[in-house]
């Protein structure tokens, strides 16, 4: 049975979204669960992803794979599309109002903080918290393009 995938490059890491994830038989799960295990990741079934401690090209994972007998296709991660790029539906997230229960910034709001350390969470981070990371920094740019527009 072949596994869909979706890339997401970290730091040390290479992490999997499962995109077909409900089609998948027990013995198809049980091989990946192996899998990342092996290699000093981690599956998480509640979140339908996995990882292993290997940043590599696609081709490069899609033969480690090949050699697990794991039939996969591995594909990029979607754009992100600019869902606050039109001037008239130009609005706030609402995740920007989210307090921040942890690290550096615990205390803050989503919309407080700096595009650097969003750009480092997106990267380092998994679930609701590299998602908000990510709308915020789309948020961001669209706002100093929008800026900049407004005063040409």
């Amino acid at each position: 049975m072949q596994v869909i995938l979706e890339l997401y490059q970290k730091a040390y890491m290479a992490d999997f979204a499962i995109i077909n994830y409900n089609d998948l038989d027990e013995n198809t799960i049980q091989e990946l669960i192996e899998f990342s295990e092996g290699r000093g990741g981690y599956f998480r079934e509640d979140l339908k992803r996995f990882s292993i401690r290997k940043r590599a090209s696609r081709s490069y994972l899609q033969q480690i794979f090949k050699l697990s007998d794991i039939d996969v296709e591995i594909r990029e991660p979607h754009a992100i599309v600019d869902v606050f790029a039109h001037k008239k539906t130009f609005k706030v997230p609402s995740e920007a109002d989210e307090v921040i229960g942890f690290g550096k910034y615990k205390g803050q709001t989503w919309g407080e903080l700096p595009i650097e350390y969003l750009k480092w969470m997106q990267g380092s981070m998994q679930g609701h918290s590299a998602d908000t990371a990510r709308k915020m920094i789309v948020y961001h740019k669209t706002l100093a393009r929008n800026t900049q527009d407004g005063e040409s």
